[in-house]
């Protein structure tokens, strides 16, 4: 499998956005609203250049298959938070591969020394993937964020570059 992550770029965000707004996908987001073109248009414009954000396409033999995103906490900071999202038509087991290979890249291009993420309580896939891939449960936050007139709660992850290498 020839696999790999590469800069988002502009050719990009017709597709990109037609996953995220897929129900399949946005149903556990945080936000749930379609997304419109100039409203993606613009967080690309204002996340593109910025140090701290780095948006990815993940592609299997050229085909686009996801994305994923990893927000560093501060410059000073080598902790980084990350979200993703696979095509809503691929393959059982995308979503692993992506993960895993955006994880190597994390510890070993970035050398991150801590990967966190927070999910929605409602969003088991995506909490079994946090274990699966070596993901410590650091918490929860009780109620914590309001969706369709709902509070839920939200489970944080993290995984330190060390217990990367354990596991």
């Amino acid at each position: 499998m020839n696999a790999r992550l590469r800069a988002l770029e502009l050719d990009d965000l017709a597709r990109v956005r037609s996953w995220r707004n897929h129900p399949n996908v946005s149903a556990f987001m945080c936000s749930q609203h379609v997304i419109s073109e100039q409203e993606h248009q613009a967080w690309f414009e204002k996340n593109r250049n910025n140090p701290l954000k780095l948006l990815f396409l993940y592609e299997v033999s050229g085909e686009a298959m996801g994305f994923v995103q990893f927000d560093k906490k501060s410059i000073e900071s080598d902790v980084y938070e990350w979200g993703f999202y696979i095509n809503p038509d691929a393959p059982k087991g995308t979503g692993f591969q992506l993960t895993s290979l955006a994880l190597n890249f994390a510890f070993q291009t970035l050398k991150a020394h801590k990967v966190a993420a927070e999910v929605l309580e409602f969003n088991s896939a995506s909490i079994q993937l946090h274990v699966r891939l070596g993901f410590a449960q650091e918490g929860v936050l009780k109620k914590h964020h309001f969706l369709n007139n709902h509070y839920y709660d939200v489970h944080c992850f993290g995984l330190l570059q060390s217990e990367c290498k354990e596991n």
